[in-house]
């Protein structure tokens, strides 16, 4: 199983400038718009799309980013038959493989909302690493 791209097609932000300052939650979701076949020539295997959608709520009502993109798989043809057997069956996509499809869309689309976020003036959608001065010697 290789992901061999993530493609972003779609982005939207927005910030209401009406919103008061203060405290405020914020939540992301993921999910799978659609699964299908792609163009892949390599014999034995196989190519799957996966387009996603990565949502960045900040409530209450303080604004929201959204990003839709596609992550580009390969495997097996075995595999890849058997995952686009069950989306198209059940809507829903062997558990080993969903765990990395949606890996990686949340990192791709946190990617692009951080950086969307600092445009616009949102707070960073995650807790970014900050340096601290280190605290006084104790003089004996």
């Amino acid at each position: 199983m290789t992901i061999v791209k993530i493609n972003i097609n779609k982005v939207n932000a927005q910030r209401n400038l009406d919103a008061k300052g203060g405290q405020f939650n914020l939540k992301n979701n993921v999910a799978l718009k659609n699964v299908e076949e792609m163009e892949f020539n390599v014999p034995g295997k196989k190519g799957v799309k996966f387009s996603f959608a990565f949502n960045c709520n900040y409530q209450p009502d303080l604004g929201s980013i959204e990003v839709e993109g596609q992550v580009l798989y390969v495997d097996e043809e075995a595999k890849a038959k058997e995952i686009l057997d069950s989306w198209k069956n059940n809507g829903q996509v062997p558990s080993d493989v969903m765990v990395r499809i949606v890996n990686a869309a949340l990192h791709k689309g946190n990617i692009q909302a951080i950086k969307i976020s600092e445009d616009i003036n949102l707070p960073s959608p995650l807790q970014l690493p900050k340096v601290k001065a280190p605290e006084a010697v104790k003089k004996e």
